[in-house]
């Protein structure tokens, strides 16, 4: 099991602990603000409240034992620096470090974050791509070369199969699992109820329904030219 370290409960902080927590991993969140720890508490695996400019703070909940750790404190970019120093003097490899500037992109990596996210930036992005392509409900890039998307199935392709489509041998595409809404069905997640239900790894001669969404990965290019290709066709 991964053990993760989140520094800030803000929007962005809750979120991503919470998600990780949900699939299977330890989470060790913590804040200044009691109020917040106290609203994340029953949600992931630790919820402490401490100062994580404190070093002795840090190693007293296991900091420097963690697989990775995700600082997302906001727009107080001083303890975020001075947090990413001690994460470092800790032995981290693995720092993950929320940015607003490039200016502060630069002296974050500088001091040891091994990776710094613009989260606007990268929502907005998201959002564009998914809504520039047809029936694209999301799409999260994996690398420069790879993606994940949720795509639902057009209503001229109901009925048909993976095999039918040739999304493995024609399209190089691996179709993880297809998502349906069950009203049947009450998952919680977060705060609110959805009602899904998720194959994984349907077989190639699974029939598609009305509704479904195929959740695909692949490369980008061969993403690209099939939703285009099957764009057509509908």
């Amino acid at each position: 099991m991964k053990r993760f370290l989140i520094i800030g409960l803000g929007r962005f902080g809750m979120s991503l602990a919470e998600t990780l927590f949900l699939e299977g991993a330890e989470v060790i969140a913590i804040d200044e603000n009691m109020d917040r720890v106290e609203a994340i508490k029953d949600r992931v695996s630790h919820a402490v409240q401490l100062d994580s400019t404190d070093p002795d703070s840090l190693r007293s909940v296991g900091a420097d034992r963690v697989d990775a750790a995700i600082i997302a404190i906001g727009e107080n970019f001083e303890a975020s620096v001075v947090t990413t120093a001690i994460l470092k003097e800790l032995g981290l490899k693995e720092i993950v470090v929320r940015a607003y500037t490039e200016r502060e992109r630069k002296i974050l990596e500088l001091i040891g974050a091994s990776r710094v996210i613009f989260v606007e930036d990268e929502m907005g992005r998201r959002l564009g791509k998914a809504i520039s392509k047809h029936a694209i409900l999301d799409y999260v890039e994996l690398s420069p070369t790879h993606s994940l998307v949720q795509w639902e199935i057009q209503e001229s392709l109901v009925g048909s199969s993976p095999a039918d489509l040739g999304l493995a041998e024609e399209w190089g595409l691996d179709l993880l699992a297809v998502k349906k809404r069950d009203e049947a069905s009450s998952i919680k997640v977060g705060w609110e109820k959805e009602k899904w239900s998720l194959k994984f790894h349907p077989s190639p001669q699974d029939r598609f329904e009305k509704g479904e969404i195929l959740i695909l990965v692949g490369r980008n290019r061969d993403l690209h030219r099939f939703i285009e290709e099957a764009s057509r066709r509908a």
